[in-house]
């Protein structure tokens, strides 16, 4: 099959080589087009008998410059950065390096026609047009002499003449020391080795009062690294003369064609600024009114593209390197190993000579590898090249195309060559090894829409529906995903072209992730299935399966599964599978409320999605609620991005919003913007909507639950106890006495002074709750008890129970709860220092800056809080006053002040209730 691929393609080439006739009519047919093109035209290809000499006049300035059909289109940017160029004092040497009709000729003499009209700022000129059959040697620097008026050398022998002419030019040059410019176009031309030695050694040489542009389609084969090294020369290449769409839209009015915004950038896109093809497609839109048809005909390309790129870049090609590029345009854009696996092997010889001639490919690293890119144009000529070699031949390429592709991971890619093959087989085998990926991927809908295109009948398969659910979830379509699901239901029995088990697995996945994102997920959800061999279809299942276990409250068993589901989906190369899981693990670490651990996961997410351009995802927006969560327990202040992440809301299909979040997700972020919020009191309001409308969607009754007591305590800050009981009342109702109602409720109690009603409700609770209550409500729960018992008198059950709770919060540094229940500062206020080891965690929450306290006392000035703070040190007033290099008497004041402010008689008890009142 391959030897009569090669052979069919061969035969063609040949033919079209074997046809000088219509190659020479190809290059007169260019040449014409070249001469009605003007900027770019035939300006730059010189047919002379040797160099085309340019007379000077008595100043020495070309008085004979290329000239054109029509006045050239004005490049003013690239006029700026010669002069520019010009007037620097580094570089000194200019290769200009671009393919035939990319205007080079036509900038350049713009330009120095320019410079002709500078009066007495001009500099001294020189241009000279390399021809094909130029004179060896001494021509070029006889016709430089001439315009520049440099006298002629004495007569030396023809051997040594071109280097000793380079070096005399030099040499008369330096001792002028007058401003002076030099072109020399075509210089690819330039073959034979006196002349190439002699223009070697003037760039190397010419004093710093000579610019020199050395313009040509390709670089004559000098030691170009020596100027490079030595910082005199400066490159451009064919994307630096690319026409902007400015200069495009005025060539095409010229031509009288009015283009429209869409039009001018079909142009842009399919020239990419050629200056030569860009004249032609202005010719061909002018002659043919309907600009839709005769862009489409411009894209294929026209006979007119076709000549030109024949007469002027293809057609000297060798067979081996048109043969290279035929096969190598059937990808939008290939490597090296691609290009290997298209011809058979040796693509880096032929992309080094392709290189070495300057052909108009582009290329780009991604990863470990260099891609290269067609023009548009000259990749349409090549494909159409591809076209004539038969459909057998072409489906083989295609195909070697696709396994390429696919084997580099881009099956995105890979698929439109897979649908050019003939062979159904080959893709259903590409659906069946690629499908997940591409929907994981969330290529989804370039997948459904190429097999709309072209093979309709496969989307009916029960695989390809699961697949859509896939993709609707991923996009955040929960209502097409469920009628999706529903339909795939109905396909179940119907035979596919992938694994009976496979069709299990993505069913059970996207049932859950389909629950999830509705809403409606509950922990009864069946979760047990067996691995499928598939890695991507496995990941997506332990993730899904996992999150339908820490639902149910299985947390440990879910983070073993997501653990693994993780490992996959960094294995796979999927970004937002890996976010799903991290963000996942984040929710087992927020039920568990361990927030080093949420903070920490929640971190490792949103790294994720900024990497792969995820943060405006569902999962990246849970994860900004749980980092925000996590400081908020921690009685830290939230980051105000994350608060507005929960607070994001995103249109869905039916026209109304939904929190991007979740709504548990919203209700959080509402709680963690009233400390921010301006209007305290309307943010409390809003936020107490908020709970009652996740109370009445119920989705998880514990998840409800937590939110329940930061509620209520939000509620009671703002003297609003009418509302905290109702809240907390129809918690219960719809949620029944779990945990966190409970102490809703007790803290209603409490703050009503209800301490016996509040006891009643928590003793039950707090016995045993060390492993049925989540910590923060374990901790308030304590601190309610405290608090209770404290009221009655009751110090020792006050003492254990503000202890209980402080071993319980410190683990977690679970702040908050302190700062929620009244007098709880207070309460460790009195009690410090009898807390052993967790005193270092009591004075921690002391100083939070969001503890606060009723201070019955005036406020200590700073010198007194200076003298007080010496008092724990047991040393006397005259060694304080030593200490602090002031007298025994000013020391005394100040004592005198504190006792009075403290209503104390003594040093104890002006230490005791400093402590007491959180001073110390």
């Amino acid at each position: 099959m391959t030897r009569e691929f090669g052979c069919a393609v061969g035969h063609s080439l040949r033919d079209t080589f074997s046809m000088k006739t219509e190659i020479q009519r190809f290059l007169s047919q260019a040449r014409k087009i070249l001469s009605a093109v003007g900027p770019g035209g035939t300006v730059t290809i010189s047919h002379g008998p040797a160099l085309r000499s340019i007379s000077a006049d008595d100043s020495g300035i070309p008085s004979e410059m290329p000239t054109f059909s029509s006045a050239p289109i004005a490049r003013s940017t690239l006029i700026d950065r010669l002069d520019a160029f010009l007037a620097g004092d580094q570089q000194r040497v200019l290769v200009v390096c671009a393919p035939a009709g990319s205007g080079k000729t036509v900038l350049l003499a713009d330009w120095a026609s320019r410079l002709r009209s500078r009066g007495i700022r001009r500099p001294t000129l020189g241009w000279v047009s390399v021809a094909e059959h130029s004179e060896p040697g001494a021509a070029l620097w006889q016709t430089l002499r001439d315009q520049l008026d440099v006298p002629k050398p004495p007569q030396r022998s023809s051997v040594d003449a071109p280097g000793l002419d380079a070096a005399q030019l030099v040499e008369a040059l330096t001792a002028r020391g007058t401003p002076t410019v030099i072109v020399i176009d075509d210089a690819h031309l330039v073959t034979e080795p006196l002349a190439l030695a002699g223009l070697e050694h003037f760039l190397l040489h010419a004093p710093p009062t000579v610019t020199t542009v050395v313009s040509g389609r390709f670089d004559p084969p000098l030691r170009w690294h020596l100027l490079g090294l030595t910082e005199r020369s400066a490159r451009w290449g064919a994307t630096d003369l690319a026409m902007s769409g400015a200069e495009i839209a005025a060539l095409c009015r010229e031509h009288h064609c009015e283009l429209d915004e869409d039009e001018l950038a079909a142009v842009l896109e399919l020239t990419h600024g050629w200056a030569a093809l860009v004249r032609i497609a202005a010719m061909y839109l002018a002659a043919n009114p309907d600009r839709s048809a005769a862009l489409a005909v411009l894209a294929r390309p026209p006979r007119a593209v076709s000549d030109f790129l024949v007469g002027e870049l293809i057609g000297a090609l060798p067979l081996n390197v048109r043969l290279f590029l035929t096969y190598t345009s059937v990808p939008d854009s290939f490597t090296e190993r691609l290009a290997d696996e298209l011809i058979g092997g040796g693509a880096a010889l032929t992309l080094y000579e392709l290189d070495r001639m300057n052909f108009p490919l582009t290329s780009i690293a991604r990863g470990d590898d260099i891609w290269f890119t067609f023009h548009p144009m000259l990749r349409a000529y090549f494909l159409a090249e591809v076209n004539r070699l038969g459909a057998r031949a072409r489906s083989e390429l295609h195909l070697r195309t696709a396994n390429a592709l696919r084997a580099a991971g881009l099956p995105r890619q890979a698929l439109t060559h897979v649908l050019a093959s003939a062979d159904p087989r080959h893709l259903r085998a590409f659906l069946t090894e690629c499908g997940t990926t591409m929907v994981l991927d969330g290529d989804g809908a370039a997948l459904f829409g190429e097999l709309q295109r072209a093979r309709p009948g496969l989307l009916d398969d029960p695989f390809v529906w699961l697949l859509r659910v896939l993709d609707a979830l991923f996009h955040g379509s929960a209502a097409d995903a469920l009628a999706y699901l529903d339909v795939a239901a109905s396909r179940r029995d119907r035979p596919s072209f992938v694994p009976a088990s496979w069709i299990d697995a993505l069913t059970l996945a996207a049932t859950v992730d389909a629950a999830a994102a509705t809403g409606s997920i509950s922990g009864d959800l069946a979760v047990d299935a067996a691995p499928t061999g598939n890695p991507d279809i496995d990941c997506y299942l332990a993730i899904q399966s996992a999150t339908a276990m820490v639902v149910g409250g299985r947390l440990d068993r879910g983070e073993e599964v997501l653990l693994r589901g993780l490992a996959l989906a960094l294995h796979t190369g999927h970004p937002r599978l890996a976010l799903r899981a991290l963000t996942r693990l984040t929710f087992i670490a927020c039920g568990r409320e361990a927030t080093d651990s949420m903070r920490d996961r929640a971190a490792k997410a949103l790294v994720v999605a900024a990497a792969h351009d995820l943060n405006d995802t569902p999962d990246a927006a849970q994860a900004m609620t749980a980092a925000g969560l996590a400081a908020y327990l921690r009685g830290e202040q939230p980051d105000p991005q994350h608060v507005a992440a929960a607070l994001t809301r995103n249109a869905v299909q039916d026209g109304s919003a939904s929190p991007l979040a979740g709504w548990h997700g919203y209700v959080i972020g509402q709680l963690l913007a009233v400390e921010q919020a301006a209007d305290k009191r309307a943010a409390i309001d809003d936020l107490r909507r908020g709970a009652q409308l996740l109370l009445d969607k119920n989705t998880v009754p514990g998840v409800t639950a937590s939110v329940i007591p930061h509620v209520v305590w939000a509620l009671l800050s703002v003297h609003e106890p009418l509302a905290a009981q109702l809240l907390a009342e129809r918690a219960q109702q719809l949620l029944g006495d779990l945990p966190d109602v409970v102490v809703a409720r007790a803290a209603v109690a409490e703050t009503a002074e209800h301490s016996q009603a509040a006891l009643a409700l928590l003793e039950p609770l707090l016995e045993g709750a060390e492993t049925t209550v989540r910590p923060s409500t374990r901790v308030t729960g304590w601190l309610l008890y405290s608090s209770a018992h404290h009221r009655a008198g009751n110090g020792a059950k006050a003492h254990s129970g503000l202890e209980n709770a402080l071993r319980d919060a410190a683990a977690d540094h679970l702040v908050r709860p302190f700062l929620d229940v009244p007098n709880a500062i207070e309460l460790l206020d009195v009690y410090a220092g009898r807390f052993g080891r967790l005193d270092a965690f009591g004075d921690c929450v002391r100083q939070n800056r969001g503890a606060a306290r009723n201070s019955t006392h005036p406020a200590l000035t700073e010198a007194e809080m200076t003298v007080l703070k010496h008092l724990p040190s047991g040393r006397t007033a005259q060694q304080i006053a030593a200490d602090l290099g002031v007298s025994i008497n000013t020391v005394k004041t100040h004592l005198r002040s504190i006792y009075a402010k403290f209503g104390a008689n003594s040093r104890v008890a002006a230490l005791d209730h400093a402590r007491r009142s959180g001073v110390l």
